[in-house]
């Protein structure tokens, strides 16, 4: 149905159809497959492909061996995506939007669209322009609808559909209808140049709705901008172009959009997991923390007490008490300078964990021999900006050193 769609809405004067979005189904489809299962999708889309090229398209004679081309390249980007992204995890990252653009949107067209050259010839096509419009028009059908594609396929469409159960119902239908009345209203005036304006709703919808809204954001547009365009309605029909030019650059606008979104969506889906992990590394922080019988400081640059573990209750002291303060109060006047040597041996040490002893004062001015294991802590620049330091009371062991 793609297929024959874009062949008889956006084929003109003989050639390839300038917008073309069968591919980013299939590839879709072969990414959230095993490659032993491939065939599966291969095999009925290459019948459709023959069939559709045969009936609507550049005839008989070419439906073999486009069919040939589009499923090279719907395999090239799914296994070149495959290999260095994971589909299971779409807009999971700014590193997964640049593997899907060069594998989807650059380098399979590419490959197809020398295919397709090489073909055109044989009907007495011009091979340049062929290659120009196979390419553009896969490119951007390939980077607008693949990650929406890849979204509804099984396992990611169940991922989706928890993620949109935890948000507020009404909250994205309200921010769905907005989508819908902006995009209705820039699409049906065509005095202004306003296709700026529905990325701004669509924006807000990545923020608060996340992936999913995003997705559905993006049909949204394609749909009542395509249909808009197509009837003669829009800012698109104040280019000065031929109506393939026209429908290729509404494309072009599609595929920016997308680029502008899926990067956003990717980013606050990295942090929202980024968040979780950190929630589930502090829980288990405060858990071991709370439970030793060792202190745990955590120190800025300078030795200011940021957090006391429980354990410092050993000393007399209570977490509050020392938050704010400097460590140099639980040292021996005299191993103060010796401490302070060692603290700065740490903050040289930004992959290693270093260990010295020295005499601590208790709140009541006793002395206790204890060890520290200091580890530097690393800001997401590579600078340091604190220190962990686990204290342990080695009395016990300094006696029997002793003795």
């Amino acid at each position: 149905a793609a297929a024959a769609f874009a062949i008889l809405l956006t084929r003109f004067e003989g050639g390839v159809a300038f917008i073309w979005i069968s591919t980013a189904i299939l590839a879709a489809d072969l990414m959230a497959r095993p490659r032993n299962k491939w065939l599966r999708s291969i095999i009925p889309c290459s019948i459709a492909s023959v069939v559709v090229t045969g009936l609507f398209g550049l005839g008989w004679k070419m439906a073999l061996p486009f069919a040939v081309i589009n499923i090279a390249e719907a395999v090239t980007a799914a296994w070149l995506f495959r290999k260095f992204a994971d589909p299971r995890r779409p807009l999971g990252s700014l590193g997964w939007l640049l593997q899907f653009v060069m594998s989807v949107g650059i380098v399979a067209p590419m490959v197809a669209g020398s295919m397709a050259a090489m073909a055109a010839t044989l009907i007495g096509l011009s091979p340049i322009t062929t290659f120009i419009t196979f390419v553009t028009g896969h490119a951007l059908g390939n980077i607008t609808f693949t990650p929406i594609a890849l979204l509804l396929t099984r396992g990611n469409r169940e991922t989706l559909a928890q993620d949109m159960r935890r948000r507020d119902v009404a909250e994205v239908i309200a921010l769905l209808m907005l989508v819908v009345m902006v995009t209705g209203w820039v699409f049906t005036q065509q005095r202004l140049p306003l296709l700026f304006m529905p990325v701004l709703p669509m924006i807000l919808v990545a923020f608060r709705v996340g992936r999913g809204g995003v997705a559905i954001s993006i049909a949204l547009l394609a749909i009542i901008g395509g249909l808009a365009s197509a009837s003669g309605l829009g800012p698109i029909q104040l280019i000065d172009a031929s109506f393939g030019h026209q429908v290729q650059f509404f494309q072009f606008y599609l595929a920016m959009t997308v680029l502008t979104l899926l990067p956003v969506s990717a980013d606050l889906e990295n942090r929202a997991r980024l968040h979780r992990l950190l929630g589930q590394s502090e829980a288990s922080y405060r858990l071991i923390a709370d439970n030793s019988s060792d202190m745990i400081l955590n120190l800025k640059i300078d030795g200011t007490i940021r957090y006391a573990s429980p354990s410092c209750r050993q000393l007399g002291y209570e977490p509050g008490d020392l938050i704010g303060r400097n460590c140099a109060m639980l040292l021996a006047p005299e191993h103060l300078d010796q401490a302070s040597k060692a603290h700065l041996r740490s903050l040289d040490m930004t992959d290693r964990t270093n260990r010295f002893e020295y005499l601590a004062m208790t709140a009541t001015g006793e002395r206790r021999w204890s060890e520290t294991h200091a580890r530097l802590l690393l800001d997401d620049y590579g600078r340091p900006e604190g220190m962990l330091s686990i204290v342990r009371d080695i009395s016990a062991q300094k006696v029997v050193e002793r003795k």
